[in-house]
């Protein structure tokens, strides 16, 4: 017990700051940093031609696998404003950026091991999470027709699944715990295994076994409002102690805006 190694995680709401107004200027990552881009898919179908260029030939070949031409646009639209943003944190040519994938299938880039990132998408939103520290970042959209009830002693510890039994708003608190779990595995690039039923998603501070997570590190799940009928949850390193700067940008839904984001030079 004595050399017993843990991790703590604290978990929480947040009022993540929220900048509408977009600034195309400034992409310099600072410690503390931790910024979500929010992009609501239907404002940016009229640009997927354009998002279209910004696909490199194993990315292409990846949108004509898909059978449904929503799932198609989804990918490309989301794929190319990641690589948009990823270019003006890295000063790479959008065309010049590869993803990579580990063992679990998170994405990464071999060229800029210091960036982390992560994606989610969900309904008409996708969420993309930047950090130099490990992230991970889950939205889900609040479905009406999803009957999670089932689901419930598969995925949640007895504690976990009282809370949302006892509920008032059963489905808003579903939500909310699964989120959490999801965007701390994709933090810890452990994906969904046998181990997720044990993932800690309730309020407060939690000890967390090596175990259990393969990692040493202190680790922060923030839960919070992307927009209404959907809800998200972002996992990164470091103690509540610690300043952070949690903030959620808007991009840009025109080309000529969206174009300020990549760097004139390279």
């Amino acid at each position: 017990m004595k050399n017993m190694k843990i991790s703590k995680l604290f978990i929480s709401f947040s009022n993540i700051k929220r900048i509408s107004q977009f600034a195309g200027n400034e992409y310099v990552l600072n410690t503390n940093d931790i910024i979500i881009y929010s992009v609501y898919i239907p404002h940016f179908m009229d640009l997927k031609s354009d998002l279209y260029l910004f696909l490199n030939s194993i990315e292409i070949k990846k949108v004509k696998r898909f059978y449904k031409e929503i799932d198609r646009n989804r990918f490309i639209i989301h794929r190319s404003v990641l690589k948009v943003i990823l270019g003006a944190y890295t000063k790479l040519k959008v065309k010049n950026i590869l993803l990579d994938y580990d063992f679990n299938k998170k994405p990464y880039l071999v060229s800029h091991p210091w960036l982390h990132f992560n994606i989610s998408h969900s309904e008409n939103f996708a969420a993309i999470a930047i950090s130099r520290k490990k992230v991970g970042i889950d939205i889900e959209h609040l479905s009406e027709d999803f009957k999670f009830s089932d689901l419930l002693p598969d995925v949640f510890e007895d504690d976990q699944r009282l809370i949302i039994q006892n509920a008032t708003d059963k489905k808003n608190a579903f939500y909310t715990l699964w989120t959490r779990k999801e965007a701390f595995v994709k933090a810890l690039g452990k994906g969904i295994d046998k181990d997720f039923k044990c993932i800690p998603c309730t309020d407060g501070q939690h000890t967390v076994d090596f175990k259990l997570i393969k990692n040493t590190q202190n680790w922060q799940v923030r839960s919070f409002d992307l927009d209404e009928h959907y809800l998200g949850a972002i996992a990164f390193e470091g103690l509540p102690s610690n300043a952070t700067n949690l903030e959620l940008h808007i991009i840009p839904n025109n080309m000529k805006d969206l174009l300020k984001i990549i760097p004139k030079k390279v």
